[in-house]
């Protein structure tokens, strides 16, 4: 049984859903973690470079790569071609923004045929982000806000006509693509074709064969920000947490009302980051996103959700 005692707190919503692998649009044709190694989470595909491993977003060690005018390579033959729909997220903390991060991008110097991201230099507080097709009146551009040092999730969309550019799950700008005929099977992380210019932090590479909508990238970023994904939960309790400012006397409780406790473990996508040692769990303590909660019976080993 799950008790929350707070009069102040808006809402706390609890969904059951089941976590399919095979689950198709959401599911990205590849992942790299950067978690110790270049290569995507399925082992089949390596960046070529120089290693430099560094501690993530969440302060995980080796959990990131860094790349100080330096480059990382991969061939990959199944990178949506031409004007295929496609979406490709990752995050970055730029070390320095006084040059421009070319951030990735893949296909042939010419013009329609290349589909990249960077972020232009700047010495003031905004920047111009530059979604580049190669040719002035194929490229998406748009001033931001930017400041070194800080963990940044950028995402674009293409679904076969509009190019849309986000940050943290915020759509920034979106506009139908004169022309998108992109060709080429080398994605670098880094480097503009082949003109290298970077420095900054890398994590979570995530590439679809299609675009996710507004809702998916904003979910996607909510699920982020916090933990590190992971891959192996099949079925869970998402528990979606608001919590309020300036209410330091509200309690919210995860406890168990049966002599026979089950164990009660939170996840972020996948990640446990708490379990009950005890009967209760004080949901206050956590962040605020969105979370996932395994109910364990322990007399029977099986999971059951509540």
């Amino acid at each position: 049984m799950i008790k929350y005692h707070n009069p102040f707190m808006k809402r706390i919503i609890l969904f059951i859903f089941a976590i399919s692998l095979e689950m198709g649009a959401q599911i990205p044709i590849h992942k790299f973690n950067f978690n110790g190694t270049l290569q995507n989470t399925e082992n089949s595909i390596s960046f070529m470079g120089t290693e430099n491993y560094v501690a993530d977003r969440m302060g995980k060690d080796k959990g990131a790569q860094r790349l100080t005018n330096k480059a990382l390579e991969a061939v990959i033959d199944n990178l949506p071609q031409k004007n295929k729909p496609r979406t490709i997220t990752i995050w970055i903390k730029m070390n320095d923004i006084s040059s421009a991060n070319y951030i990735w991008g893949y296909g042939e110097a010419s013009n329609a045929q290349y589909f990249g991201l960077l972020q232009q230099g700047t010495t003031t507080s905004n920047s111009d982000l530059n979604l580049a097709a190669w040719g002035a009146l194929n490229d998406i551009i748009v001033n931001i806000p930017l400041a070194k040092n800080i963990w940044y999730q950028y995402s674009v969309t293409y679904d076969g006509n509009i190019s849309k550019i986000y940050r943290n799950g915020e759509l920034l700008k979106y506009e139908k693509a004169l022309s998108i005929n992109t060709e080429g099977n080398i994605f670098r992380l880094g480097e503009i074709n082949t003109k290298i210019g970077i420095n900054a932090d890398l994590d979570d590479l995530k590439i679809y064969d299609t675009a996710l909508s507004d809702k998916e990238i904003l979910a996607l970023y909510n699920l982020e920000k916090y933990t590190q994904p992971k891959q192996d939960v099949k079925t869970e309790i998402a528990l979606e947490k608001e919590t309020i400012q300036n209410d330091t006397n509200a309690t919210a409780i995860a406890k168990t009302n049966s002599l026979n406790t089950k164990k009660i473990e939170i996840f972020s996508q996948g990640e446990r980051i708490s379990n009950n040692s005890t009967k209760e769990i004080d949901l206050n303590e956590l962040p605020e996103g969105i979370y996932l909660l395994k109910i364990t019976n322990p007399s029977a080993k099986k999971t059951t959700s509540k």
